[in-house]
């Protein structure tokens, strides 16, 4: 579900929420170019989805930075497909 099946926007703000977890900060550098390889859509989706996550007030897009405005309501969105694998795999390898 997580991957390929789940909404565009669920799939987006889980692959944030990654991002975030590796990252310093809530400043992510991200091109839409960039996500639109890494989520394998096309490039209006990824600004729909953008757009969506930002009117919901979790994140802020500006020119190639995406902000995490509200991590808790990011996971929200993300309805279901981020927690539970990491959870495991930081009960595999820790």
């Amino acid at each position: 579900m997580a991957n390929g099946r789940g909404k565009l926007e669920d799939r987006l703000a889980r692959w944030l929420l990654m991002a975030h977890d590796r990252v310093d900060g809530d400043r992510l550098v991200l091109t839409h170019e960039f996500l639109v390889i890494m989520l394998g859509v096309r490039r209006p989706g990824v600004t729909i989805a953008l757009y969506l996550l930002e009117a919901h007030g979790v994140t802020q897009a500006s020119r190639g930075i995406i902000s995490i405005v509200d991590r808790q309501g990011l996971e929200e969105n993300a309805n279901g497909a981020y927690g539970a694998p990491e959870a495991e795999f930081q009960r595999l390898f820790s």
